[in-house]
């Protein structure tokens, strides 16, 4: 990525040194005026058409037909140049490659971001950053050496690198891996783009506009970047006029001139970017980084406007562009984490749609107005200038202050992260030391833990001056906080043989750690620690293993990591991650905790999996622990799974292919790992696989809607027979969507794919509708076209519903798939009991959801009870430890009151008894009886409780069913009259 975008900075800012110079040389800087309105009314439209273009052919194909078209505009402007170099040439090549520009960034970074996640795009995205910055210092260098021969031919660099790009981006997309969303962030940039499609750019600025009246912080963020924009494009006025006249309206010196500018411009902000922000960043804080660039905007107009030279003009320039980049932009990058995530994509929405282009449109039309002023003395567009960079230091001041209470409101909800708060206040100054002071004497545990941190970070001195008072806390977090992030030989000796005894195994180790790491180390440190590894108690032992990872003591960690207790192993885990994986003799135990029975534990075993790299010798374990993995009943197991394998063995995806034959999520989740790899091969395995998949789906749907149809004329066991063959049927239409689904969740996931999923599943018809044509919309037509009938089912309906035929149903005994085959043989040769069972558990609306696969080990964990009439069941204040469901017969519910019996409920044929003492292990509420010779299925509670372990779905029917009933005792007691 970094590549792609060396090749994208270097062409594109090739090509504006040498249509910005021409247009200077021929139109004049005082053209820039008019040219700022016409960019802003331009840019709206072309934005409008490229979205369109993405809608119809993907992010990654509209980026692509958008670089083909910089090309090929490229190749217009050279040929305009040629035939007539004038001022109207040059003034409408400089708003084609202006509008051409931001289409690319803009695109580039959509592009960029489908394929990683907010996570992820907080380490990679610095990463892009300075492949850009390499972009654009060789574009200043291949300005210069071109531009001593001529200007003109530096257009074809915008033609070839747009080319160039346009075959890299096919590349990145056939090998990038695609994540799952992994942060909420990620959810409501999503959710924006959605509502954006579905409500129109007019209702989502109406809500944008909201935000902006109903939070100061907001509207001073807009105004701040609204008056940036306009300080922006006077100085880019001001400092065209000055190169204008420092060359004598020479052309190639123009063209060197501009070439150098932005040489030393990003060579600036690359040095600012990786040695001045993150310092800045750290020691001064965003509340004070947000005011250096005004600072220096100040500097930069008062320096021109003193002496209006070429070398006050450079400065002015670096300081717009390379201060601006390197410093200015990560602040605001981090200035973000202030607001709640579901505002910042409208925030976005709003000043990329209304504030920059009305930025632009503003610009113009007042330099419009002062150009006479301005062409009789440049002084005047300096002291313009100077006004504007001092209402922008109000309003970054204004922002400042709002700015520093979001963050230490968010601090009293809990809702900023320790990085967070220490980049945004820098050092605090006294009053802010007290405030936090203030928070750690408070009531409020979590607050009273954060504030304590916070404080050690950011002010260590007023730290450890707490110490003695802190070590009396009655919250061990903060006893240990103390212990852990004061400075190591603040701590007195006596304090620390005093944590000897301390009740908490914590405090404890952070003690041992404490005294480990002064200049004069604690000779209990050893003690303390080994004692902790050799207790008991697991809350002791997994201190010992977290105080592990800071004396590099692999043989704990690895210990730890194969306990017998779940805590101390995720501990062990997290202590391997500490020592970056550096931890000798780890696989064997790091690969058994990818298998752990423990899902917490196997889920953070595969965390770690994704950044560790294993032995030679363990590579085939590691690989086999991945794709078992897939196989889990869990998504997030699957999911860390599937990124493990892409991205440290993704020899490890071959041994998927065989998951690919099953029935169950294993399949779905195998798709959705081959898909998201990157890999041509094995993404031609998943087509393979899915366009056989769906076209058997669409068979075995048509097959399945004339079933449906002809159970209307039969009875009898011909009519349970057809409707076991249709749930067989309709089993495997359903896994084939669900492949298909999960390919289009790998494909599309960063446009908004979660939410077209919960469209099709409402119950809402113009909603289905709605998200069907979305389906269609997205592509590719492989694998949308057969997919969105299958999520149609009313599309099969046949005209004439007729029985299927002998012939019909012999071929589906020799499908392929179990159940379809013995379904049909069913239908074909008469229902067994086992059959008769599982049509018994498909009409049971708690197990409804669950397929045939599901249901048969469902029902291989039920014993079969017979009830004759008037038998007990099971009484009131019995234990309950079983759940039943009404095969045949009928069950009666009731509860003596007053002496005499009431009956509560009725349930016969699919319906369950005695759930809710199976959940919650309360005496069983009522009695019930057998009403008529009774047939029930018995589960047991610890087998309920193995089943619902492995279908989720099964508890959320369990609390649907809850709900109802509830409902209907609510509408009971409405009905019910009122007595006094």
């Amino acid at each position: 990525m970094a590549g792609f975008a060396i090749v994208v900075g270097w062409a594109m800012y090739t090509a504006f040194s040498a249509t910005q110079s021409i247009f200077l040389n021929k139109a004049g800087p005082h053209a820039y005026p008019v040219f700022f309105i016409v960019l802003a009314l331009a840019v709206w439209p072309l934005d409008a058409l490229q979205g369109a273009l993405s809608r119809r052919f993907g992010v990654g194909r509209a980026f692509r037909i958008n670089l083909i078209a910089n090309a090929v505009a490229a190749i217009g402007v050279f040929v305009a140049y040629t035939i007539r170099e004038d001022a109207t040439v040059a003034f409408a090549a400089y708003v084609v490659y202006s509008v051409a520009f931001e289409l690319v960034m803009l695109n580039f970074w959509t592009f960029v971001t489908q394929h990683f996640n907010v996570l992820e795009g907080k380490r990679i995205f610095p990463v892009i950053a300075a492949g850009s910055s390499v972009g654009y210092i060789l574009s200043g260098l291949t300005t210069t050496i071109v531009a001593l021969f001529a200007t003109e031919p530096l257009v074809f660099v915008w033609a070839f690198g747009s080319m160039a790009a346009a075959m890299m981006s096919v590349g990145l997309e056939r090998t990038l891996f695609r994540p799952a969303f992994v942060d909420e962030a990620d959810q409501f940039l999503v959710q924006h783009e959605v509502d954006r499609k579905r409500h129109g750019a007019i209702a989502m600025f109406r809500r944008a506009v909201q935000h902006v009246s109903g939070s100061r912080l907001v509207l001073a963020l807009v105004l701040l970047a609204l008056v940036l924009l306009i300080v922006s494009r006077v100085g880019d006025y001001l400092v065209a006029v000055l190169f204008v006249d420092a060359t004598h309206n020479n052309l190639q010196e123009l063209t060197i001139l501009i070439g150098n500018a932005w040489l030393a411009s990003y060579v600036v902000q690359l040095l600012v970017s990786l040695f001045v922000a993150p310092w800045v960043l750290n020691r001064l804080g965003v509340k004070n980084a947000i005011m250096v660039l005004p600072a220096f905007t100040v500097i930069g107009f008062v320096a021109v406007a003193v002496n209006p030279v070429l070398a006050t003009a450079l400065f002015l320039f670096i300081v717009r562009n390379g201060l601006q980049t390197g410093l200015d932009d990560p602040a605001q990058n981090v200035l973000g984490g202030a607001l709640p995530a579901q505002v910042v994509p409208r925030l976005k929405f709003l000043l990329d749609n209304a504030v920059l282009p009305g930025a632009a449109a503003v610009s113009g039309a007042g330099l419009l107005l002062l150009q006479a002023a301005v062409v009789a003395n440049v002084e005047v567009l300096a002291l313009t200038g100077i006004a504007l960079a001092v209402l922008l230091v109000l309003a970054a001041w204004w922002v400042r202050s709002l700015y520093v209470d979001a963050i230490y409101s968010r601090l009293r909800t809990h809702a900023l992260s320790l990085a967070d708060f220490q980049q945004a206040v820098g050092r605090p100054t006294p009053d802010q030391i007290v405030e936090l002071q203030g928070y750690i004497r408070g009531a409020d545990d979590k607050t009273r833990q954060f504030a304590a941190a916070a404080l050690a970070k950011a002010s260590p001195d007023a730290f450890a001056s707490m110490a003695p008072e802190l070590l009396t806390s009655p919250d061990p977090i903060v006893r240990r906080l103390v212990f852990q992030m004061a400075p190591p030989d603040s701590i007195a000796l006596d304090q620390l043989e005093s944590a000897r005894d301390d009740q908490d195994g914590w405090v404890r180790a952070a003690a041992a750690i404490a005294g480990v790491m002064r200049k004069d180390r604690w000779e209990g440190s050893d003690e303390v620690l080994r004692s902790l590894d050799e207790s008991d108690a697991p809350r002791d032992r997994a201190a010992a293993a977290w105080a592990a990872a800071f004396v590099a003591d692999g043989v704990t960690v690895v210990k730890a990591m194969g306990d017998a207790d779940r805590l101390v192993r995720l501990e062990g885990i997290r202590a391997f991650a500490r020592m970056k994986g550096e931890v000798p003799a780890v696989a064997g135990v790091l690969i058994e905790c990818m298998r752990d029975g423990e899902v917490e534990v196997r889920r953070e075993a595969l965390r770690q999996a994704l950044r560790w790299a294993p032995p030679a010798d363990w590579q085939q374990p590691y690989a086999e622990a991945l794709a078992a993995g897939l196989a889990s009943p869990d998504r997030d197991v699957r999911r860390l799974a599937a990124e493990a394998m892409a991205t440290q063995a993704p020899e490890a995806l071959a041994l998927t292919l065989p998951l690919l034959l099953t029935r169950d999520e294993t399949s779905s989740a195998a798709v959705e790992a081959l898909v998201r790899s990157g890999r041509p091969e094995l993404f031609q395995h998943a087509r393979a696989h899915l366009e056989a998949r769906l076209s058997g789906g669409v068979q075995l749907a048509r097959l399945s809607a004339r079933v449906s149809g002809a159970m209307r004329h039969v009875d009898g066991d011909t009519a349970a027979a057809y409707a076991l063959l249709r749930i067989g049927l309709d089993d495997f239409v359903n896994s084939a969507a669900d492949s298909g689904l999960a390919a289009m969740r790998a494909l599309h996931g960063k446009r908004g794919f979660a939410t077209v999923e919960r469209g099709l599943a409402s119950e809402h018809t113009q909603t289905r509708v709605e998200a069907l044509e979305t389906l269609l919309n997205f592509g590719p037509g492989w694998l949308a076209g057969p997919l969105a009938r299958l999520l149609e089912p009313e599309s099969f309906d046949p005209v004439v519903a007729r029985p299927l035929s002998h012939a019909e149903l012999e071929a589906l005994t020799t499908h392929a798939d179990k159940w379809v085959r013995e379904t049909a043989e069913a239908a074909s040769q008469g229902l067994s009991e086992h059959m008769k069972e599982l049509i018994a558990l498909k009409r049971v609306p708690l197990f409804s959801t669950l397929t045939l696969e599901q249901l048969a080990s469902i029902d291989r964990l039920m014993v079969t009870r017979h009830y004759a009439n008037g038998e007990s069941v099971f009484r009131r204040g019995d234990v309950g430890a079983e759940l039943y469901v009404v095969v045949d017969g009928e069950i009666r519910v009731h509860l003596d009151h007053a002496g005499s019996e009431v009956t509560l409920a009725r349930h016969g044929s699919g319906t369950v008894v005695g759930e809710m003492s199976v959940f919650d292990d309360e005496p069983r509420s009522a009695s019930a009886e057998a009403t008529t010779e009774t047939t029930v299925r018995v589960l047991r509670r610890d087998r309920l409780h193995a089943i619902v372990h492995e279908h989720p779905e099964v508890l959320l029917e369990f609390i649907k069913n809850l709900s109802q009933r509830l409902r209907a005792m609510d509408e009971k007691l409405e009905s019910s009259p009122v007595t006094q």
